[in-house]
This record gives C-alpha cells, sequence and structure tokens, in this order.
C-alpha cells in the first residue's frame, strides 16, 4: 500500500479528551488536535487517529495501542504528551472503535497483522510501538514477527503468561459487565471496584466507552459503545497464555512498565527480559495495571521519554566531561539498559555550555549549595517544570529551580546529587538525577559526585529522569519527574 490509501479528516477538537491533571503530560499539550483518518489492511479497515508532531520532528514515529475495553481515544493522554517532540499515531484494534468488525481474527497475532500494514500504509519509518494491557501482546507479536518495521516496544503492564484460573477470572469480568448505567457516579464507582482503575483514569474513558440511551436526551442512563459479546471473543482469544515463544523473537529495544500492583509480578518481569535477551524495566510506584493515567503515570511518562531519547537515531551515549571515557559510536538500534554503552564528549574546559554538559554542571551547583550558580546556568527567561509523586506538577522560572534544587538538598548536610545515563542529541539531552546521602556513596565504593558524576546507586536513592533543551549555552527548559525508586528494582 502506498499513504494515498490512507483518508484523513480533521475530528472535532472537543471529541478529544485534554490530557488529565496530573497524568504526567504538561499543559501545553492540551492544545494538540489529532486528525482521523481510514485504511485498508488485512482485509479490513482500521480507523486510526493521528497527532502529527512539531514541523521538522527529528524522533521516532510512535504507534500507540489500546487496552481491551477501548478504542484509540484511550491513548490520547500519553499520545499529546509525545506529540510534542514527535508524529503519534493510534489505530482502533480491530472490533473496536470505528475499524472493521469482522467474522474472526481477534487473536492477537492477526491484529499485530493488522498494525503492520498500518504503518506499512503510513510510511511511519519504524515507529516505536506502545502497548496498555492486551494491546502489548500486538505489541510484542508485531515485534517479533517483523523486526524490519518495529524499532522498539513499551509494554504497559502486560503480561506475558496467565494461567487457566486467571484466565477464567478474566473472562468472568467481562461477561459480568452491566449492560447500562444509571447515570456517571454509577459507571466511575464500577470502574473503581470492578475494572480497578484509578478515577482518574474512569473519567478519561467514560467518554468514549459509554453513549446515553436512546431517548435519554443527555440526562439518564448509559450504555457500553463497544459490542461486549465482540470484547469477550477478543478477551477468550488471548487467554490463557504463555507467549515466552513469541516474547523470545522479539530483538528490539523494549521497555516494560510494571505497576507495582498490577498484572505482572517481580519474578514475571525478570524472566520477561531473560527470554527477550535484555530490556529495561521501571517499576510505576503506586500504580496499579494502568500505569499511563493515575497514580505513578508521571513515573510511566518520564521513562518513556528517556527510553525515546535513548533510540534517537542520531543521539549518543555520553557520560558528560568525564575524563578517560571510552571511545567509540552508540548503536541506537541496541539494546541500551540502564546504565547504557558510554561515549565520551569533547567539551573542553571553559567550554560547558552544551545540553550534555549542563546536565553535569546542575549537579555541580546544586552539591555547591549556591543559588546563584543555579540561576546562572539558566537563560532569563528558563524554565523548570518537576512532576512528582501523584501527579503534582511544578512549574516556573529562575526562582522556581533555586527554590527546587535548594528543597532536594535542605534535608540533611550529607546529601548530594550526581547526573548518570546521559544521551544527547544536539541541543537536547536526558540523563538520570541521583540524589543520595554521603553515606550511601561511600559504601557504593564509586565517589566522584561532587564532580556530578553519579555514584552506584544505593537503595533509597531518588532517581529523577531530567530533559534538558540548550540555547545559547543556558538551559531553555528542564523538565524533571522524581521516582523514589530502590535500586534493586532499577
Amino acid at each position: 500500500m502506498t499513504s494515498s490509501d490512507a483518508v484523513a479528516t480533521a475530528p472535532d477538537p472537543a471529541a478529544i479528551p485534554t490530557p488529565l491533571a496530573g497524568a504526567g503530560s504538561p499543559r501545553s499539550s492540551a492544545r494538540l488536535a489529532p486528525t482521523e483518518g481510514t485504511v485498508p489492511t488485512n482485509g479490513i479497515t482500521l480507523r486510526y487517529l493521528e497527532w502529527a508532531g512539531p514541523v521538522g520532528a527529528g524522533g521516532p514515529p510512535v504507534v500507540l495501542l489500546h487496552g481491551v475495553l477501548q478504542g484509540a481515544e484511550g491513548m490520547a493522554n500519553l499520545a499529546a504528551h509525545l506529540a510534542r517532540h514527535r508524529r503519534v499515531v493510534a489505530p482502533d484494534l480491530r472490533g473496536r472503535g470505528g475499524s472493521d468488525r469482522p467474522d474472526d481474527g481477534y487473536d492477537p497475532g492477526t491484529m499485530a497483522v493488522d498494525v503492520a500494514g498500518l504503518i506499512e500504509a503510513l510510511r511511519l519509518d519504524r515507529p516505536v510501538v506502545v502497548g496498555r494491557l492486551h494491546g502489548g501482546l500486538v505489541a510484542y507479536y508485531l515485534a517479533a514477527r517483523r523486526p524490519d518495521l518495529v524499532r522498539g516496544v513499551v509494554l504497559g503492564d502486560t503480561a506475558p503468561e496467565v494461567d487457566p484460573e486467571r484466565a477464567a477470572r478474566s473472562l468472568a469480568r467481562i461477561r459480568a459487565l452491566p449492560a447500562r448505567f444509571a447515570d456517571e457516579d454509577e459507571a466511575v464507582a464500577f470502574y473503581l471496584d470492578r475494572l480497578r482503575v484509578s478515577e482518574a483514569r474512569a473519567r478519561h474513558d467514560i467518554p468514549f466507552d459509554l453513549e446515553p440511551e436512546p431517548g435519554a436526551n443527555g440526562a439518564g442512563g448509559l450504555r457500553w459503545r463497544h459490542d461486549r459479546v465482540l470484547v469477550e471473543r477478543i478477551e477468550a482469544a488471548a487467554l490463557p497464555r504463555a507467549d515466552w515463544s513469541v516474547v523470545a523473537g522479539v530483538t528490539c529495544p523494549t521497555l516494560l512498565l510494571r505497576g507495582q500492583r498490577g498484572e505482572v509480578p517481580p519474578a514475571m518481569a525478570d524472566r520477561f527480559c531473560e527470554v527477550i535477551g535484555g530490556c529495561q524495566v521501571q517499576t510505576v510506584l503506586g500504580a496499579g495495571h494502568d500505569v499511563f493515567i493515575g497514580p505513578g503515570a508521571e513515573q510511566s511518562f518520564g521513562a518513556i521519554d528517556l527510553f525515546l531519547m535513548r533510540l534517537h537515531g542520531t543521539a549518543r551515549q555520553v557520560q558528560a566531561n568525564l575524563a578517560g571515557a571510552p571511545n567509540g559510536s552508540a548503536q541506537p538500534d541496541a539494546q541500551l539498559p540502564l546504565p547504557g554503552a558510554e561515549v565520551a564528549m569533547d567539551t573542553p574546559e571553559g567550554e560547558g555550555g552544551t545540553a550534555a554538559a549542563l546536565l553535569e554542571r546542575v549537579a555541580r551547583a546544586v552539591n555547591s549549595r549556591d543559588a546563584d550558580a543555579i540561576g546562572a546556568l539558566f537563560a532569563p527567561d528558563g524554565r523548570i517544570v518537576q512532576y512528582g509523586e501523584g501527579g503534582r506538577v511544578r512549574d516556573g522560572g529562575l526562582d522556581q529551580a533555586r527554590a527546587a534544587f535548594g528543597r532536594v538538598l535542605a534535608a540533611a548536610s550529607d546529601v548530594t546529587m550526581g547526573v548518570r545515563d546521559v544521551v544527547a542529541d544536539g541541543e537536547r539531552a536526558a540523563g538520570v538525577f541521583v540524589v543520595q546521602t554521603a553515606t550511601a556513596t561511600a559504601d557504593g565504593g564509586a565517589g566522584g559526585e561532587q564532580d556530578g558524576v553519579a555514584p552506584d546507586l544505593a537503595d533509597g536513592a531518588t532517581l529523577a529522569p531530567a530533559f534538558l533543551r540548550a540555547r545559547g549555552g543556558r538551559i531553555a527548559e528542564l523538565v524533571t519527574y522524581n521516582l523514589h525508586v530502590p535500586a534493586s528494582q532499577v
């Protein structure tokens, strides 16, 4: 197929939700509106939403695959966040939303063929595929069977193995879906108590999952937009399962986001990475099986942003200004687990205005306890945005930056900050700030935190993925996400 097979129109912007507060998306992303289109693929027609991203976006495109009881709009919150830097496409998978509902083909393998046709029709250049729960099954089938099409995979609490007992419980939940709800409050209660999602997820999804009953005139009962019998067939086609042989065929970089109270226990995450030949696992603290909206979602957004930047074809792994770092070139399509391969960066003394060097200089300034030194790193109109636990967002200019880093070190005199796993691409850089006590540093045996180079992690360290944009040798924007993660879970 060619791109001429795709038909795109602009949907009503009001039909797409703005990102929810606390879900990890900057408020500016609310201005992004997708277009709607259809493509023929694998004998059916798929409907999709597309966020074009900025003109000249250099990052890899992303394809988002929704869960079993969703459509493309269910991924709109994450899409709006990612579309700040790249093209994003979210299809309605077979049998949902505006896509065709054929008589068969509801297994994950067939749906993966559908998505492969979408990627080819839209001429997406080896996108990263992000799947939520059931969408994650489709993602790893696609990556295993069409490695030529997929640059990387992100799985949102997707379990490759489900035993018969757990499968029976899952199907029972689908069969028990009520035909109607008296009002939105009753629907929200059902989503929280029976579907076990957060209230943020419930209120995000309900406008697209449910519709007013005929004759209700906006005040009355709600019914499902989805064909509940078909949803049960889709769920049953993937249950029970033991997909380890499929997972073993995935060779691209992979990030598994597992909710702390989700569907993927630590032992399964460990086996996943053993079978796949190496991957990254981020435990999303406070999250259930939904890691993209609700508690912990800011952790997922930070982990995905860092993963995507590492896959950028022109990005280089660097350890900023570290003398003696090995030379070589990064392999953007190879596995880059934390910590990744390091490449020396030529930043002579006194020329520390590159984006990568600025990350290190932030750590140096914080460790010096010098508020003026911190402020001097920022452009006059520079900004800092901090995403904290529970969706808390702090956003401001120089005063906010000084206050933010002042709070980091206010608790104890022996707390220090380092930076590690830096990736740089022109005027953008990403890395991980590590905040821990000097005692933990000494126990780790690495030292060097006063130079801005992070020591080995100790349990109890605070990790803060950071994304920096430089302008004229100063910080134009610094975005951080705080993760209080034991080293054993990294």
